[in-house]
């Protein structure tokens, strides 16, 4: 039981780390110069998971909290604005149930995973479930890194907390939109899981990371659309 719990937290730490690395290596943000950080705020994470899911026996009020808790390591740890951190999380979290539910569909097609294992917590079937989806985002962050791509529009913390944002501009109203969609995925997929309704948190993930991916081309065009008016100008007035 002791090497259970303890392999829990391991494995939930490395959980935390795969949710905070993609969506930094996806929107091209640090992740080395905070490192740190980064670390233990995992532990934390893995460790608050522990008590609401295996001590308190709660888990439906798990991935709320820690949406919570991301969300505000992303503000004060990281010191990126709260709609962009509520934004890049809802990012993470759909792209990491839309690769999990697709790996338990491959897994299940094998019958090697049955479709209990969505309501358990510390089994192996649980393990090789969740360390297949971390080696898959792992393995989806360091390209984006290698390869130097991804969404550019938010720019590298730390953020200007001094002046008011402006929420009626088009990239903070594509972002708040997303957002809110986030967190429907969210709710929806805690209520799914109770049902064990793969296809449909599969379905609704995709849908989340497909809009939450469209718009975040579209704020990429319209920050370099800005970038060529703003040279243009300067030739101009050259």
């Amino acid at each position: 039981m002791v090497l259970t719990n303890l392999f829990y937290i391991i494995m939930g730490v490395f959980d935390a780390l795969a949710i905070l690395m993609f969506p930094l290596a996806l929107y091209m943000l640090p992740i080395r110069e905070n490192r740190y950080k980064i670390i233990l705020f995992a532990v934390v994470i893995s460790l608050v998971s522990f008590l609401m899911r295996i001590i308190l026996n709660i888990p439906k009020l798990d991935l709320p909290l820690q949406f919570a808790l991301f969300s505000i390591f992303f503000r004060v740890g990281l010191k990126i604005k709260l709609h962009l951190s509520a934004f890049i999380l809802g990012v993470a979290i759909s792209a990491y149930a839309t690769i999990q539910m697709a790996i338990f569909y491959v897994y299940n097609f094998f019958d090697i995973m049955q479709l209990n294992v969505l309501k358990e917590n510390a089994t192996l079937q649980v393990f090789l479930l969740q360390g297949t989806s971390i080696l898959v985002i792992y393995l989806i962050a360091a390209l984006l890194k290698l390869y130097v791509t991804g969404f550019s529009f938010i720019v590298a913390p730390p953020h200007d907390f001094i002046w008011r944002e402006d929420y009626n501009t088009e990239e903070n109203k594509l972002v708040l939109i997303s957002t809110m969609f986030s967190m429907v995925t969210i709710s929806l997929g805690v209520i799914l899981l109770y049902y064990l309704n793969p296809l449909a948190i599969l379905l609704v993930s995709i849908f989340t990371f497909g809009l939450s991916y469209i718009f975040s081309r579209r704020s990429d065009e319209e920050d370099a659309r800005k970038a060529i008016e703003a040279y243009r100008e300067r030739i101009k007035k050259g």
